[in-house]
Protein backbone atom coordinates (compact mmCIF):
# COMPACT_ATOMS: atom_id res chain seq x y z
CA UNK A 1 0.00 0.00 0.00
CA UNK A 2 1.68 3.62 -0.95
CA UNK A 3 0.11 6.58 -0.54
CA UNK A 4 1.02 10.49 -0.48
CA UNK A 5 -0.36 13.41 1.98
CA UNK A 6 0.83 16.74 0.60
CA UNK A 7 0.02 20.07 1.66
CA UNK A 8 -0.20 21.24 -2.02
CA UNK A 9 -0.57 25.19 -1.15
CA UNK A 10 -2.84 25.07 -4.03
CA UNK A 11 -3.40 23.04 -6.99
CA UNK A 12 -4.25 25.97 -9.44
CA UNK A 13 -0.65 25.04 -10.85
CA UNK A 14 -1.24 22.60 -13.98
CA UNK A 15 2.79 20.95 -13.33
CA UNK A 16 1.09 19.31 -10.02
CA UNK A 17 -1.29 17.96 -11.41
CA UNK A 18 0.83 16.00 -13.75
CA UNK A 19 3.49 15.54 -10.88
CA UNK A 20 0.67 13.45 -9.05
CA UNK A 21 -0.77 11.44 -12.58
CA UNK A 22 2.84 10.92 -12.94
CA UNK A 23 3.63 9.51 -9.44
CA UNK A 24 0.32 7.36 -9.13
CA UNK A 25 1.42 5.97 -12.30
CA UNK A 26 4.96 5.16 -11.64
CA UNK A 27 4.71 4.24 -7.55
CA UNK A 28 1.34 2.94 -8.22
CA UNK A 29 -0.14 5.19 -5.46
CA UNK A 30 -3.04 4.26 -3.66
CA UNK A 31 -4.14 6.74 -1.69
CA UNK A 32 -3.74 10.42 -2.10
CA UNK A 33 -4.42 13.03 0.92
CA UNK A 34 -4.22 16.64 -0.01
CA UNK A 35 -4.52 19.76 1.82
CA UNK A 36 -4.70 23.35 1.18
CA UNK A 37 -5.90 22.57 -2.22
CA UNK A 38 -7.05 26.03 -2.65
CA UNK A 39 -10.79 24.75 -4.39
CA UNK A 40 -13.49 24.04 -2.89
CA UNK A 41 -14.90 21.74 -5.29
CA UNK A 42 -13.33 19.97 -8.49
CA UNK A 43 -14.70 18.68 -11.76
CA UNK A 44 -14.22 14.92 -12.40
CA UNK A 45 -12.27 15.37 -15.14
CA UNK A 46 -9.99 16.81 -12.80
CA UNK A 47 -10.37 14.38 -10.39
CA UNK A 48 -9.55 11.80 -13.07
CA UNK A 49 -6.31 13.21 -14.22
CA UNK A 50 -4.63 13.54 -11.05
CA UNK A 51 -5.34 9.93 -9.90
CA UNK A 52 -3.94 8.79 -13.37
CA UNK A 53 -7.19 7.56 -14.99
CA UNK A 54 -7.27 4.57 -12.07
CA UNK A 55 -10.84 4.31 -10.52
CA UNK A 56 -10.32 6.48 -7.07
CA UNK A 57 -13.45 7.96 -5.30
CA UNK A 58 -13.11 11.12 -3.94
CA UNK A 59 -14.10 13.52 -1.16
CA UNK A 60 -13.33 17.44 -1.17
CA UNK A 61 -13.79 19.08 2.49
CA UNK A 62 -14.39 22.98 1.18
CA UNK A 63 -12.57 25.90 3.02
CA UNK A 64 -13.43 27.22 6.72
CA UNK A 65 -11.55 30.50 6.34
CA UNK A 66 -8.15 29.73 5.99
CA UNK A 67 -8.24 26.36 7.43
CA UNK A 68 -9.95 22.99 5.72
CA UNK A 69 -10.03 22.28 1.76
CA UNK A 70 -8.89 18.79 2.17
CA UNK A 71 -9.28 16.59 -0.97
CA UNK A 72 -8.50 12.59 -0.47
CA UNK A 73 -9.22 10.01 -2.57
CA UNK A 74 -8.78 6.16 -2.51
CA UNK A 75 -7.94 3.71 -5.06
CA UNK A 76 -11.24 1.56 -5.85
CA UNK A 77 -9.44 -1.64 -6.77
CA UNK A 78 -7.88 -1.67 -3.84
CA UNK A 79 -9.86 -0.75 -1.05
CA UNK A 80 -13.43 -1.19 -0.28
CA UNK A 81 -14.77 1.64 1.61
CA UNK A 82 -17.01 1.13 4.75
CA UNK A 83 -17.86 4.76 5.59
CA UNK A 84 -16.95 8.48 4.68
CA UNK A 85 -16.63 10.85 7.93
CA UNK A 86 -16.20 14.75 7.59
CA UNK A 87 -15.96 17.00 10.54
CA UNK A 88 -14.65 20.33 10.54
CA UNK A 89 -11.27 19.56 10.93
CA UNK A 90 -10.59 16.00 8.78
CA UNK A 91 -12.14 13.64 6.39
CA UNK A 92 -11.40 10.21 7.54
CA UNK A 93 -12.29 7.14 5.30
CA UNK A 94 -12.88 3.71 6.50
CA UNK A 95 -10.92 1.22 4.53
CA UNK A 96 -10.84 -2.69 3.79
CA UNK A 97 -7.96 -3.75 2.09
CA UNK A 98 -9.27 -5.99 -0.72
CA UNK A 99 -6.55 -8.15 -1.13
CA UNK A 100 -6.11 -9.10 2.82
CA UNK A 101 -9.44 -7.72 3.87
CA UNK A 102 -7.20 -5.28 6.69
CA UNK A 103 -9.38 -2.81 8.32
CA UNK A 104 -8.31 1.17 9.24
CA UNK A 105 -9.01 4.21 9.14
CA UNK A 106 -7.04 7.05 6.83
CA UNK A 107 -7.58 10.36 7.84
CA UNK A 108 -6.58 13.54 6.61
CA UNK A 109 -6.47 16.65 9.33
CA UNK A 110 -6.23 20.60 8.64
CA UNK A 111 -5.31 22.59 12.11
CA UNK A 112 -6.90 25.78 12.40
CA UNK A 113 -4.50 28.87 11.27
CA UNK A 114 -7.00 30.88 13.76
CA UNK A 115 -5.52 30.97 16.91
CA UNK A 116 -9.00 31.08 18.66
CA UNK A 117 -10.01 27.57 16.85
CA UNK A 118 -6.78 25.78 18.12
CA UNK A 119 -8.70 24.75 21.04
CA UNK A 120 -11.96 23.25 19.11
CA UNK A 121 -9.10 21.14 17.09
CA UNK A 122 -7.35 19.45 20.18
CA UNK A 123 -10.83 18.82 21.54
CA UNK A 124 -11.49 17.47 18.39
CA UNK A 125 -8.72 15.53 17.99
CA UNK A 126 -8.41 14.24 21.37
CA UNK A 127 -12.20 13.04 20.73
CA UNK A 128 -11.03 11.09 17.40
CA UNK A 129 -7.98 9.16 19.23
CA UNK A 130 -9.55 8.73 22.32
CA UNK A 131 -12.84 6.26 20.43
CA UNK A 132 -10.76 4.48 17.54
CA UNK A 133 -10.17 0.96 17.85
CA UNK A 134 -8.60 0.35 14.28
CA UNK A 135 -5.00 1.26 13.25
CA UNK A 136 -4.68 5.19 11.61
CA UNK A 137 -2.81 6.35 9.18
CA UNK A 138 -3.16 10.48 10.02
CA UNK A 139 -1.31 13.47 8.36
CA UNK A 140 -2.26 16.94 10.09
CA UNK A 141 -1.14 20.04 8.38
CA UNK A 142 -1.23 23.38 10.31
Amino acid sequence: MKGVFWNSTGLADLAKHRYLAEMVREEQINFIALSETGQDNFRDTTLKNLCGGRDFIWHNMAPHGRSGDILLGVDLGIFNIGAIDERYFYVKFLLRNKSDGFKFNLYTVYGPAQQQNKEAFLTEMAHICSREALISLVAISI
